[in-house]
């Protein structure tokens, strides 16, 4: 992840007003005779700064897990978060969705979904990022004729996570017309109470589709995938 210590993102101002009425909320939620002292606004800040450049130690977690409020708002960097793909595997044959025949033309199309999910440091879903993937191909050639639908989107978002921009947005039918692929990468900023926004990350997935993910036009695979 790469680090936008303590600055927050233009796209997520507006969060600031409301960051800084719940510290007032967080400061005097839990009475001193309750437990244990709540590590210190400089202990957090540590904690999120070596979260933020890779630097972390169990120390850290364990001190984000003491403010709840926080830890739910910080993705876990031990987790290489999880890939699920739907209807069925990466390398298997998607199942097509239709036929459409075009006068001389017969197409057949397909389409699949992939995500990858983040979780938080108590180990609860942070964020999931998608991808779905239409495409048709001719029955006869062989040969793909477009990809029709290329969506990436976060959903399942816990506050504080905002989507920031596009790294990669791209899709093609290769010039031989026997493969494409479908390629998102997405910059994701991590915003907590009181702090504002201290990190980015930067979730991918890449998807083959055709001759290079199998033997068939409706062949598909994620090639690589990443949860930041």
């Amino acid at each position: 992840m790469r680090t936008n210590r303590m600055v927050l993102h233009r796209a997520s101002r507006f969060a600031a007003v409301a960051l800084m009425a719940m510290a007032g909320m967080f400061a005097g939620a839990v009475p001193a005779s309750a437990g244990p002292a709540q590590p210190s606004e400089g202990e957090i800040r540590a904690a999120l700064e070596s979260v933020a450049d890779g630097s972390w130690t169990e120390s850290d977690i364990a001190v984000l897990k003491q403010v709840p409020e926080i830890g739910h708002s910080v993705p876990d960097p031990r987790d290489p978060g999880i890939l699920v793909t739907s209807p069925q595997q990466p390398g298997s044959s998607a199942k097509q969705s239709g036929s459409r025949s075009f006068g001389v033309l017969a197409l057949s199309c397909t389409s699949q979904w992939a995500y990858v999910e983040k979780n938080d440091v108590f180990g609860s879903r942070i964020y999931r990022f998608n991808v779905e993937t239409e495409w048709c191909y001719d029955t006869v050639t062989k040969k793909l004729s477009s990809i029709d639908r290329a969506d990436g989107y976060l959903s399942h978002t816990s506050w504080g996570i905002y989507f920031n921009t596009w790294e990669v947005d791209s899709k093609s039918v290769r010039g031989d017309r026997f493969s494409g692929y479908h390629n998102k990468k997405a910059a994701v900023d991590y915003c907590v109470a009181v702090y504002g926004c201290y990190t980015q990350t930067h979730p991918k997935i890449n998807i083959e589709l055709g001759s290079t993910a199998g033997a068939n036009p409706w062949s598909w695979k994620v090639s690589s995938s990443s949860a930041g």
